[in-house]
C-alpha cells in the first residue's frame, strides 16, 4: 500500500488559507435597498479548517478601513473597464468575517456589472507615487487606468524602522453581476509572515528576533508578480522578545524574490537573531535568510514561512551590525506555505461555498498515476447545506475503463478524493473524462485528460527519473522539466508529493534545488533527502511532482531507492601552528567562512592549499564503507598530491583516515583534483586548489582611527611581477585585481572603475610587520638602496597624468599609476589610492615597506613617487611580496 505524504513545505506553523476568490453564480438572494453594495468579506485564516490546524490571529483579521475601485465590466458597450471612481468604507473589526455597506459613485448603480478591486487598511500602507494624499492617488494616478492597468499599479509601502505590524495591508477583487448588490469577497494579505522556532535549546536560547533587509514596498494584486522594484530597509527598532523559545505572528515582511542568495548580500530579507550561546551569559547575534541556505528566495504575499532552529555551531557576533555581514553560523529548517494551489469557491444564493483544489488533472500515459485533490465547504450562517458533498458518475467514452475517483472516506469530515488512471494509454488519441463535486445544489464539473505517449499537451518530465541513496542517506537534485502548452509556471505552481512504498514513511524531504532555477526554459530543481537508513530493508518510494496552472493539473514521478551501502565522507582542516598542527574540524565549513574567494571555491567538494607555504594546511579524510576503496589523483596532479594511506579493504564499522598533503611550493599554482573509487566502480570526486594565500585578519587600524582584531580569515591571489610573486589585492580587502577589475580609488574624477571592497584596512607599523600570510612578506625597499622590489616597482611606475597618456601608449585613464609588468601579452598593476588612515580622501597611496619606511605615490596634481620614512607614525596600506 501506497502512504500520501505532501512534502512541499512543513505546515506546523503558517496562516490557514481558505479561499483565492468567489464567484457569483446566481443571484444571492438579496434585497436590493438603499443604493448601496452589500461587500460580505472573509480574512484568509480567520476560520480553522482540520488541514491546516492553525488559524490567523486576531490582529492578521483587523480591517480598518477599505477602499472599493469600481471598473466598468469588459463587455460594457461603451467604456469597457473604464474606473468610475471609488468609495471608502469605515469597518474597524477584528474579526474573520463582517459584512459592510459601500456607497457607489456619484450617479451610479449598485446592480450594474462591476469589476471591483478592493484595497484594506490602505490608510496606513498606502504608497502615494509622490500624491499627497490616496484621494489625490486614485484621482489623479489611477482614473486613467484600466482595471488590469490598476492591478498592476497598486502597491503598498513600509519605511519606517519601527518594523511593519496591524493593520496588514490586505487586499481583494471580484467581478459583480448585474441585478444583484452583493459581493462575497476574501481578503488576502500583502505581506509575508516569519515565525522563529528554536529546537536547538541543549546549546542555544532564543531571545530576539528582528527582520532586516525589507522591501520597502509591495504589490496589491498579483498581477504582474511579487516584487517591485524599490529600497530595502531594516527593522532596527522593532526587537521582538521570544516566548518559550518561540516568535509567532509578530514579524510581517513585503514579498521578495532573489534568485542567487549570499549569507551577506543586502537584498535577501533575513532576520537577526538573538540569543546566548552554550550557557554563556553574553547574547551574540546571527543573521539566517528566510529562505534554504544557499538557495532562492521566494517570499510570497500571504504566505507563512516558519524558521525552525536545529543547530548552532559557535556563538555569534558581539552587534546586530556585524551579524548582518558574516557567515551562517545556525543550521536551520524552512517551513513554508502559500495559498496558490487553492481552487475558487462558488456560492449558492444563501452564502454557502463549494470549492475544489484543481478542476482539470492532466495524467501522462502511464497507468496507476493517482492525484489529491482537495474539497473545501464553507457554510452560510443563515441557512447552512447540512448534507456530505457527492461524487457524480464518470462520464465520457468507456471513462470508468481508464479512470477512478473516490472520496477517501465515508466519514463526514472527509476533505479529500483520489483520481486515478488505471491503464496505459499506448493509443494515439488522449482520453478524457469529467466527473462533479456536488453539495446541496452547487456542482463543480472536474475533468480528466490521460495523454497518449506523442502527445505536447501540458506534460513534465523528471531528469533524472530514478534516485537511489545509500544507507547514510543525504542529497540529490532532481530536475522539473515543464514541455509543450505551459507559460508563466513558477516555483509556486509545483507541488511536491511523496508515496511510500510499505509500512515506512517520512523518510524523504524536498525543498528548493542548489541549481538556480529557468522559468523561461521550463526549468525547476528540487533537493531529495533521504534521512538515515536504519531498518535493514531496502526502502522504495515514488516522488511525484503536481504542477498546476489555473484550473490544470499535470504530474510526474520519479523512483527512489534507498539500500543499506555505506559510503561516508568527511574531510577535517589542520592548520600548522607552530611546529605543530591544530584541528579546525570540517574543511567545508571552515572554507564557507573564508572571505575572499572566487566564485564556487568555497563549496563542500573543494580543497585548499596556500601556494608558498604547502605545510600550512593538510587534511584528515575519515571513510567509513562497505567496499573496498582506493584514492587517486585527476590526471596532471598525481605528482602534486600525497595520500596516506591510498586504499582500503570494505568494513562498515569501521573509519578509516586518509591523511592529505601536497608535496611543494606551486610558482605558478594549480588547479586539480582527486577521486575516491570503490569496488563497484562509483566515484567521488574533489576538486583541490594551490592557488594563493591564506591567513587571519588580525590586528589593524579601524576607519575610526581603533587598534582593533578580526579573526576572519582572508583568500590572497597571486599574481607573478619581476619574477616573483605578489598578492593579488591589499591585506584586508576580498577583491583581487585584474587589469582595471578589482582596483580601488578614492579619486571621483579618475575615469576608472574603483571596487570598494579592493581597498583593504590600515595597519601601524607593528602591526604591518605581522600581516603578511605564510611564505610571503612586506617589499623591500629604501630610498636611494635600489635592490628592493618597491625600488622597482618606484623605478617602472608610470603617471597617467590629468588626462590620460593613451597617446604615449599608455592608459586612457585619468589620475592613475600604474606598473607594465609583462608586454606580451600586456599587463599593468594599477596601484590602489587610499590615503592614510586619518585622511582616508587624500590622492596619495601608500604601502609600507619592510623595516622601515613605505612607498608613496601621488596621482591627482603631480604624479610625484618616491620611498620615504618620515610620517613613520601613519596607518596604511599593506601589500605583500613572495618570501624568498
Amino acid at each position: 500500500m501506497k502512504t500520501i505524504k505532501n512534502l512541499s513545505f512543513l505546515l506546523a506553523t503558517c496562516f490557514l488559507l481558505c479561499l483565492s476568490a468567489c464567484h457569483e453564480q446566481e443571484d444571492y438572494g438579496e434585497q436590493i435597498q438603499d443604493g448601496k453594495l452589500v461587500l460580505n468579506y472573509q480574512v484568509d485564516g480567520g476560520m480553522e479548517v482540520p488541514t491546516y490546524a492553525v488559524a490567523a490571529q486576531a490582529h492578521e483579521c483587523r480591517i480598518n478601513d477599505v477602499y472599493t475601485l469600481f471598473f466598468r465590466s469588459s463587455s460594457h458597450a461603451t467604456d469597457p473597464n473604464k474606473y468610475a471612481g471609488y468609495s471608502r468604507s469605515v469597518v474597524s473589526a477584528a474579526t474573520s468575517t463582517g459584512n459592510v455597506r459601500v456607497t457607489l459613485p456619484a450617479g451610479e448603480k449598485a446592480d450594474d456589472q462591476w469589476q471591483l478591486l478592493f484595497l484594506a487598511n490602505f490608510d496606513a500602507n498606502a504608497f502615494l507615487d509622490d500624491e499627497a494624499n490616496i484621494d489625490d492617488l486614485l484621482t489623479n494616478k489611477v482614473s486613467a487606468k484600466t482595471y488590469e492597468e490598476a492591478c498592476e499599479y497598486l502597491m503598498a509601502s513600509y519605511t519606517q524602522a519601527a518594523g511593519m505590524g496591524a493593520p496588514l495591508a490586505m487586499s481583494a477583487q471580484a467581478t459583480k453581476a448585474a441585478s444583484t448588490n452583493a459581493v462575497h469577497i476574501n481578503f488576502k494579505r500583502r505581506v509575508a509572515r516569519i515565525d522563529v522556532n528554536n529546537s536547538a535549546v541543549s546549546n542555544f536560547e532564543l531571545e530576539t528576533v528582528q527582520v532586516w533587509n525589507a522591501r520597502t514596498r509591495g504589490y496589491m494584486f498579483d498581477k504582474v508578480g511579487n516584487y517591485p522594484d524599490s529600497d530595502f530597509c531594516h527593522y532596527k527598532d522593532q526587537v521582538v522578545n521570544a516566548v518559550n523559545e518561540k516568535v509567532e505572528a509578530k514579524l510581517y515582511a513585503f514579498p521578495n524574490s532573489v534568485d542567487v542568495t549570499d549569507i551577506e548580500d543586502e537584498v535577501t530579507t533575513c532576520l537577526i537573531i538573538g540569543g546566548k550561546y552554550a550557557g554563556s551569559s553574553t547574547t551574540t547575534y546571527y543573521r539566517v535568510n528566510v529562505c534554504p541556505a544557499a538557495s532562492q528566495q521566494l517570499l510570497n504575499a500571504n504566505g507563512s514561512y516558519t524558521i525552525n532552529i536545529t543547530k548552532v555551531n559557535s556563538a555569534g557576533e558581539d552587534t546586530e551590525e556585524e551579524a548582518y555581514k558574516s557567515p551562517l553560523k545556525m543550521e536551520y529548517e524552512i517551513n513554508e506555505w502559500d495559498d496558490s494551489f487553492l481552487g475558487i469557491y462558488v456560492f449558492d444564493k444563501d452564502g454557502n461555498g463549494l470549492g475544489v483544489s484543481q478542476r482539470k488533472v492532466i495524467f501522462s500515459e502511464e497507468g496507476n498515476q493517482s492525484v489529491e485533490l482537495e474539497v473545501f465547504t464553507l457554510k452560510s450562517a443563515t441557512n447552512p447545506i447540512t448534507e456530505n458533498w457527492v461524487l457524480g458518475g464518470l462520464q465520457g467514452a468507456n471513462a470508468s475503463t481508464y479512470f477512478s475517483a473516490d472520496r477517501n472516506s465515508i466519514s463526514d469530515d472527509e476533505n479529500y478524493l483520489t483520481v486515478t488512471t488505471l491503464i496505459d494509454n499506448a493509443t494515439l488519441y488522449d482520453r478524457e473524462a469529467t466527473f462533479d463535486v456536488t453539495w446541496g445544489n452547487i456542482s463543480i464539473p472536474i475533468n480528466l485528460t490521460q495523454l497518449n505517449p506523442n502527445s505536447l499537451i501540458s506534460k513534465i518530465s523528471l531528469l533524472p527519473d530514478e534516485l537511489e541513496f545509500e544507507k547514510p542517506g543525504g542529497t540529490q537534485e532532481i530536475c522539473v522539466n515543464l514541455q509543450g502548452n505551459f507559460g508563466g509556471i513558477g516555483r509556486e505552481d509545483i507541488t511536491p508529493v511523496a508515496l511510500y512504498q510499505g509500512s515506512e514513511s517520512d523518510w524523504l524531504t524536498l525543498g528548493p534545488g542548489t541549481t538556480p532555477d529557468s522559468p523561461a526554459l521550463g526549468l525547476f530543481y528540487f533537493n531529495v533527502t533521504a534521512s538515515e537508513y536504519t531498518t535493514g530493508t531496502n526502502r522504495l518510494a515514488d516522488i511525484k511532482f503536481v504542477v498546476t496552472q489555473g484550473d490544470l493539473i499535470a504530474t510526474a514521478q520519479a523512483l527512489v531507492r534507498q539500500n543499506n551501502m555505506v559510503r561516508e565522507v568527511a574531510i577535517y582542516l589542520l592548520e600548522k601552528s607552530g611546529t605543530d598542527y591544530e584541528y579546525r574540524g570540517l574543511a567545508s565549513e571552515y572554507f564557507s567562512g573564508v572571505k575572499g574567494f572566487d566564485s564556487e571555491e568555497d563549496m563542500s567538494d573543494h580543497l585548499h592549499f596556500a601556494i608558498m607555504a604547502p605545510d600550512q594546511f593538510k587534511y584528515q579524510m575519515k571513510i567509513k564503507s562497505s567496499m573496498d576503496w582506493e584514492v587517486s589523483s585527476t590526471i596532471g596532479t598525481s605528482s602534486n598530491l600525497r595520500f596516506s594511506p591510498s586504499s582500503g579493504t570494505g568494513d562498515a564499522n569501521t573509519e578509516s583516515i586518509v591523511e592529505i598533503t601536497v608535496t611543494s611550493q606551486a610558482d605558478s599554482g594549480w588547479d586539480g583534483g582527486f577521486y575516491i573509487e570503490y569496488e563497484n566502480g562509483v566515484q567521488t570526486e574533489f576538486i583541490v586548489h594551490q592557488q594563493g594565500a591564506f591567513k587571519k585578519l588580525g590586528e589593524y587600524t579601524n576607519d575610526s582611527n581603533v587598534s582593533v582584531e578580526s579573526d576572519h580569515i582572508y583568500y590572497y591571489g597571486v599574481f607573478k611581477m619581476n619574477k616573483k610573486l605578489w598578492l593579488d589585492r591589499n591585506i584586508g580587502a576580498t577583491v583581487g585585481q585584474d587589469g582595471i577589475n578589482g582596483y580601488f580609488t578614492n579619486v571621483p574624477d579618475s575615469d576608472i572603475p574603483s571596487d570598494p571592497a579592493a581597498k583593504g584596512v590600515y595597519f601601524t607599523r607593528a602591526q604591518a610587520d605581522k600581516a603578511c600570510p605564510p611564505g610571503f612578506r612586506l617589499p623591500k625597499g629604501v630610498k636611494n638602496s635600489g635592490d628592493g622590489e618597491w625600488d622597482w616597482v618606484e623605478a617602472n611606475l608610470v603617471w597617467s597624468g590629468l588626462n590620460g597618456n593613451a597617446a604615449a601608449g599608455g592608459v586612457a585613464y585619468r589620475y592613475v599609476q600604474y606598473v607594465t609588468y609583462s608586454d606580451n601579452p600586456l599587463k599593468r598593476w594599477f596601484l590602489p589610492v587610499g590615503g592614510w588612515n586619518a585622511y582616508q580622501s587624500e590622492s596619495y597611496g601608500y604601502l609600507w615597506s619592510q623595516g622601515t619606511g613605505y612607498l608613496y605615490y601621488a596621482t591627482r596634481t603631480s604624479g610625484n613617487k618616491g620611498l620615504n620614512t618620515f610620517y613613520d607614525d601613519r596607518d596604511v596600506m599593506v601589500r605583500c611580496v613572495q618570501d624568498n
